[in-house]
């Protein structure tokens, strides 16, 4: 039976935002964090990082020149900029109508069945709604990437889709700590420590919670002394939380670093015969069933992801290969 390997040492740093250094004006979520105490890790060891918990109070507004999205431009020149802050359909209907220049131009209505909104050219020439050039596109219920609308006099436009203000759904922890295991669609290499799911209503807060992944982070730098954080939104702009403060702790744990080079031997079952593989350097190929285990001499100590030796990689996949084969055969 396999061992559980269990920290050689752990560290916990509990964060408030009031203490750290603010490196972006007027965002406490870009901030450095420097350690009295540094967390030093031997070449034989490696880092796991996670958050253990998360305060961050929803202080940040659906719409706001922070998150891109408060602008509308029409007729090619006109820009209607929504004040920054909290908004519900109702209100930003009542924003566009409140709008002298726009109000002059067209009628703009909310179809609660269809939650979608659609503006009336009530003049007598035609005009254009600037889509193109516009960052409310979703929020009003429009493709963030579309083209420009003419509306020739007497006509509506209708919203192509549904609108949108649950503008920030997800909350992004990002270091500057080098990693080797974690991924994304936007950057590939990521340096998101954890995902947090918005799931609270604005002034409320939101917690790292029981349905929240916790992920854990691998890094193998040398000294963890300095640390820049930031936080934001699924789109990486930094959320502006209005000076509110917030706290979130996290745990340094150091694993001893796996070493294909030890005292002991594997064991290999499978359904054929067990084989014992020594761990020692050396060139070998053994035949097994139809399947062949290969040793190459000075691999690599870790594999790209998973941290585990090129050996022990293809030992694992055998494995499994020869379980789905007494599946089948089932």
């Amino acid at each position: 039976m396999n061992n559980i390997i269990q920290p050689k040492r752990s560290t916990v740093l509990h964060i408030r935002s009031k203490d750290a250094t603010q490196l972006t004006s007027g965002y406490n979520t870009h901030f450095d964090v420097n350690l009295t105490n540094a967390i030093i890790i031997d070449e034989n060891e490696e880092m796991h990082i996670s958050i253990m918990s998360a305060e961050i109070p929803y202080s940040f507004y659906n719409v706001s020149t922070e998150l891109e999205n408060n602008k509308l431009v029409y007729d090619d020149t006109q820009t209607l900029t929504f004040t920054s802050q909290d908004y519900d359909i109702d209100e930003l209907v009542e924003f566009f109508e409140a709008n002298t220049a726009f109000k002059a131009i067209f009628t703009t209505t909310y179809n609660t069945q269809t939650n979608k909104i659609s503006f009336k050219n009530t003049t007598s020439a035609s005009h254009k709604i600037n889509l193109s050039l516009s960052n409310l596109n979703k929020e009003i219920g429009f493709s963030e990437l579309d083209t420009d609308r003419t509306i020739t006099a007497g006509s509506t436009l209708t919203s192509d889709f549904v609108c949108n203000l649950a503008t920030v759904h997800s909350i992004f922890i990002k270091s500057t700590l080098s990693t080797a295991n974690v991924l994304s669609t936007r950057a590939g290499n990521s340096t998101t420590l954890q995902k947090i799911s918005v799931d609270t209503n604005s002034n409320g807060i939101v917690y790292m919670n029981q349905a929240d992944f916790r992920q854990v982070t691998v890094s193998q730098v040398p000294v963890i002394d300095h640390i820049t954080f930031s936080i934001t939104d699924q789109n990486n702009r930094l959320l502006q939380l209005n000076n509110v403060n917030y706290e979130i702790s996290i745990l340094f744990e150091i694993y001893p670093k796996y070493n294909s080079v030890n005292n002991q031997s594997r064991n290999i079952i499978t359904n054929r015969r067990t084989i014992n593989i020594p761990t020692q350097p050396n060139t070998i190929t053994r035949p097994l069933g139809n399947l062949v285990v290969d040793e190459i001499d000075a691999l690599d100590n870790t594999h790209p992801i998973e941290n585990k030796s090129e050996i022990k990689h293809k030992t694992d996949r055998i494995v499994l290969d020869n379980l789905l084969d007494i599946v089948d055969n089932q």
